[in-house]
């Protein structure tokens, strides 16, 4: 298996997650908010094993001490996913160097995947490190709608002036141009060089409640959205909710790559055993995530049908379980090969895998908030797979008291 994964030229499983993209949006049905389909692109660093080809290809973190490649400690990729965010499918993805920047790969994405987008009603959710005008003028070159958070400096003298919900308009002048990188965004800025935008401010602050001897202040935070989405359709409510709501879900889907899939678990130091393998863990995400999409059908069918089902809170399907189910199970390889089993086969083993994992649901529990800092451990945490440092926060050693705690 492993000479056969060597051989495998590494760029051939993005061609193979479009095309199973493809046939998702032809050939199933898929959900849509009134009718768009909600795309977000984030970018995420995968640790790779310390060998000298990885730190060759790849690269690290690099600092006063840590002057070229071939001292880095620890090699990390660049990977960028472009999700479906309601229907949990990967339409492209993309593993590069380390200091490969994440807006890049969104354009690679979405050059990728134009005739697969074609006609279709696309808005894309991104964070802060997206925002740009010349995103906006690609968005509008390509009739896609875009949402995304500003940083604090982005158009501060015009996002001031709005009070809660307004537009701002930016002329594009000469040096402006010049920063603009794609040739096709230049072109259509020199034809026409004014951008109006839709900025949405929100306010909101939180208390930390589960200190009982000291009290702390509330945390305020202040964040400002751009979009290009009308008023009359989206809401400054609706907005706030999409990007908070929605694309957080590429978010989880990393999550569950990186926990549910083990992408950072490899069995080789080569090149294209490494990449080949986190390629087809991003697919077997797309195959978890439509299954996910029907058992979450089923759930939601149950408790409307059994008046009995009601329950303190609302559930979702467990991905961990989907994961698991999927990747253990040679029967679903099997059902999958066209040669080896017949549609009888497939038809009942499908059911039959809707049903179980219809059976094991988690409750979703609003205002639940998990105390990541100053949490006391006996031991030092062993998992390889994190995703920030909010989920696994750094620990240190308590001296007074054995054991550990967690701090921010």
């Amino acid at each position: 298996m492993f000479k056969a994964l060597n051989k495998t030229n590494p760029e051939v499983f993005p061609l193979i997650i479009r095309e199973f993209a493809k046939q998702f949006y032809e050939h199933q049905h898929y959900d849509t908010m009134n009718g768009w389909i909600v795309l977000s692109c984030d970018g995420s660093k995968m640790d790779l094993p310390l060998t000298t080809e990885l730190k060759e290809r790849f690269g690290g973190v690099l600092n006063q001490t840590i002057v070229d490649e071939s001292k880095v400690k620890k090699p990390q990729a660049s990977c960028s996913v472009l999700v479906d965010v309601i229907n949990h499918v990967i339409l492209d993805a993309c593993v590069r160097p380390y200091k490969t920047s994440e807006l890049p790969m969104l354009y690679e994405h979405l050059e990728n995947c134009r005739d697969l987008l074609q006609g279709k009603k696309v808005m894309i959710l991104c964070d802060r490190y997206y925002g740009s005008a010349e995103l906006f003028f690609y968005c509008k070159l390509n009739g896609y709608r875009l949402l995304v958070r500003a940083k604090s400096y982005m158009y501060k003298d015009q996002v001031r002036e709005i009070e809660s919900d307004g537009n701002i308009h930016l002329v594009i002048n000469k040096a402006w141009m010049r920063r603009l990188k794609r040739e096709d965004c230049r072109s259509y800025a020199e034809q026409n060089p004014e951008l109006d935008i839709r900025a949405v401010k929100s306010h909101y602050e939180y208390t930390f409640n589960h200190y009982k001897r000291r009290q702390h202040p509330p945390v305020i935070i202040d964040s400002v959205y751009l979009t290009d989405l009308y008023r009359e359709e989206f809401p400054k409510e609706t907005i706030i909710d999409l990007y908070h709501t929605r694309r957080w879900d590429n978010e989880t889907a990393y999550f569950d790559i990186k926990n549910h899939l083990e992408a950072e678990r490899f069995n080789s130091g080569k090149y294209n055993i490494i990449v080949n393998e986190m390629y087809g863990k991003i697919l077997c995400y797309s195959i978890c995530g439509i299954i996910y999409s029907r058992v979450n059908e089923i759930i939601i069918e149950k408790q409307k049908k059994d008046a009995n089902l009601k329950k303190l809170y609302a559930h979702i399907p467990n991905m961990k379980y989907i994961c698991d189910a999927i990747r253990l199970e040679y029967k679903f390889l099997q059902c999958i090969v066209l040669d080896l089993a017949s549609g009888d086969f497939k038809t009942e083993y499908l059911k039959c895998l809707e049903d179980d994992c219809s059976r094991h649901s988690v409750p979703v529990r609003p205002g639940r908030h998990y105390k990541r800092w100053g949490r006391w451990m006996s031991w030092i945490p062993t998992a390889k797979f994190r995703i920030d440092g909010r989920r696994n926060p750094p620990i240190e050693k308590c001296y007074k008291s054995k054991g550990y705690c967690t701090v921010q």
